[in-house]
Parts: C-alpha cells; sequence; structure tokens
C-alpha cells in the first residue's frame, strides 16, 4: 500500500514545484505605448527657449536615425524612434514667423514687452506676476502670435512616415493637431468648434453678430518629415481688457483682421467648467485622444456629437 502511493505523492511534489516556479515568473509587461509624452513643468511656468531645447534634442534624435538607417542597411530593421509629445505652460513670449517682415517687429517691439499683469485665481497654485515679456522668432510660417500663462501649448515631434502608424500628409497631419482638440473641448467642454479651410486653428463660430473667435492657434514645421511646433489652447488666459492685462490687444493675433480670440474658460458653461483648471492633467487627456489618431486615421478628423 505504501509503494503504491509513493508515485503519487512524488507527482504531488512536482506539481507543487512548477506551480511555485510558474508564481515566481515575472508579470507581462503591458504593450508600450506608442506615444511617448512629457509635460515640462519647473515652477509652473517655463522659458519657451527651454522647452524648445527639449524639441530639438528630440529632432536630433529622429533626424540621425534616419541618416544611420539611411547610409547602413543593416540598422533598417532597428526600430524607429516612438512619436514625443511635449507640453507646458509658457512664460510670457511673443512670437514670429521665418518670414515675418523685422522692420515691422522692431515698430511693435516696445508695445509686446510693455509689463504685462497675469492673474490666474482658479488654480491649485494661483498664478499673480507682473511679466515683461520676451520675443522669439520660429521656423513656423505666420506671423505673430502670443504664448504665456493660461495657455497649453502643445509640440508632438514625430516622423510623418514613420512604420508605426499610417503615413500623414502636411495637410493631415494639421488636421490631426486640430480635430484632437476639437474632440477634446467637445468631449470634456461641450464646446461645439469648426475649422476655418482658410485660417489654420480651432474656431468657435461668432453669433448676433459677433466675429469668430479663435480658441487654439496652429503652427507647424517639417524637416526631412520631422515636425516640431504644433498647437497653443487657451484654457484660461484673458481675452478680454486692456493691453496691461491682455495680450492679444497688443497686436493682431497671427495677422488676421476681423477676428477675435478666445479661450476654454470664457467658452465653456458653468456645468462644464472645473473648480480649477489643471493644465498638465488637460495635455494627459489631449495626448491620449492624439496617440488614438495616430493609429487610427479615421480619428484624424471630428464630427461633432462622434
Amino acid at each position: 500500500m505504501l509503494a503504491r502511493m509513493r508515485p503519487i505523492a512524488r507527482c504531488l511534489r512536482l506539481k507543487y514545484v512548477c506551480t511555485r516556479q510558474a508564481s515566481s515568473k515575472a508579470p507581462i509587461e503591458p504593450p508600450q505605448a506608442l506615444l511617448q509624452h512629457q509635460h515640462v513643468s519647473r515652477s509652473g511656468l517655463v522659458a519657451y527657449s527651454n522647452a524648445n531645447a527639449i524639441q530639438s534634442a528630440f529632432q536630433h534624435d529622429f533626424l540621425q536615425w534616419k541618416d544611420q538607417t539611411k547610409h547602413d542597411a543593416s540598422r533598417s530593421t532597428v526600430e524607429p524612434p516612438r512619436p514625443k509629445l511635449i507640453s507646458f505652460e509658457c512664460k510670457p513670449t511673443f512670437t514670429i514667423g521665418r518670414r515675418q517682415d523685422a522692420s515691422i517687429l522692431e515698430e511693435q517691439r516696445t508695445t509686446l514687452t510693455q509689463p504685462l499683469q497675469i492673474e490666474l485665481p482658479n488654480r491649485r497654485e494661483p498664478i499673480q506676476h507682473t511679466f515683461t515679456p520676451k520675443i522669439c522668432k520660429t521656423q513656423r510660417g505666420g506671423l505673430t502670435t502670443y504664448h504665456g500663462p493660461g495657455q497649453l501649448v502643445l509640440w508632438p515631434v514625430l516622423d510623418m512616415h514613420s512604420p508605426l502608424y499610417p503615413k500623414f500628409t502636411v495637410k493631415s497631419y494639421a488636421g490631426h493637431l486640430e480635430a484632437t482638440t476639437q474632440r477634446v473641448l467637445h468631449d470634456l467642454f461641450g464646446i461645439t468648434t469648426h475649422i476655418d479651410g482658410a485660417e489654420p486653428g480651432v474656431w468657435i463660430a461668432g453669433s448676433n453678430g459677433r466675429q469668430d473667435r479663435k480658441i487654439a492657434a496652429l503652427g507647424v514645421h517639417q524637416r526631412r518629415y520631422i515636425t516640431s511646433l504644433g498647437l497653443a489652447l487657451n484654457v484660461d488666459i484673458a481675452v478680454t481688457g486692456e493691453t496691461n492685462v491682455n495680450p492679444w490687444k497688443r497686436f493682431v493675433p497671427c495677422g488676421i483682421e476681423g477676428k477675435g480670440v478666445t479661450s476654454v474658460a470664457a467658452a465653456a458653461d458653468d456645468h462644464h467648467k472645473p473648480a480649477s483648471w489643471d493644465l498638465e492633467n488637460l495635455s494627459k487627456q489631449w495626448a491620449q485622444v492624439f496617440e488614438k489618431g495616430l493609429a487610427d486615421p479615421s480619428l484624424r478628423t471630428f464630427t461633432h456629437g462622434r
């Protein structure tokens, strides 16, 4: 009887050993996200030049990979860099396009760099400070625009022809930036927007004789299909008042006469407004929507209610 039980006991011991070994295995890692998102936050507000340095480093990595795979066939199987997204809230900065007339800028300089009072009370850490805005030249097209506290800047750095997702054209890439923003504004804040084929960006239609107002500005540059710059969404930035508090009154935004500027805080109804504005969390939500559109071209355009 005892002899007959030994094989059974041995099987039980083997079963225990196998179970213990299986349980000691490392858990399966979840799939790696396609988009790498970095929200830049040093004491809340970031110098435009610092964010641009991060963007330039990412661009360099993409261009270096392209050069290596172009001249070395053995490296063609190396996975390309994944797309990046830099988001930040900028210190007051007026940016100008690469083709903008320098003499016009000199005429504007005194007005643009006057002290600017910023008050953003509905924050976890309220902002109240007087700044002297900077002026920076950029690689984008277009004319003068503004970046500052209360605005979420979103700069994807990616290869429009990457094998990791369906290719973009310049037009479809710009459309994806706009569609992502439209979807976020609709789903989170109930804001209805539209795209103006003649003027890039995201717009809110005027009513009762009011002009159309831009809620998000678009400015993109690409080199060898590697993108830079992107989109700036006005969240709780000042869009009314005199020049001491309202930066938009110091110039004609993007050179577009007869149209205004608005913000999420100004356009959303009370039901959709949060108790306080959290731009870092909003950037994460925008990133999630943007990433989905990388893999699924059907999400690179937006239809309300979809």
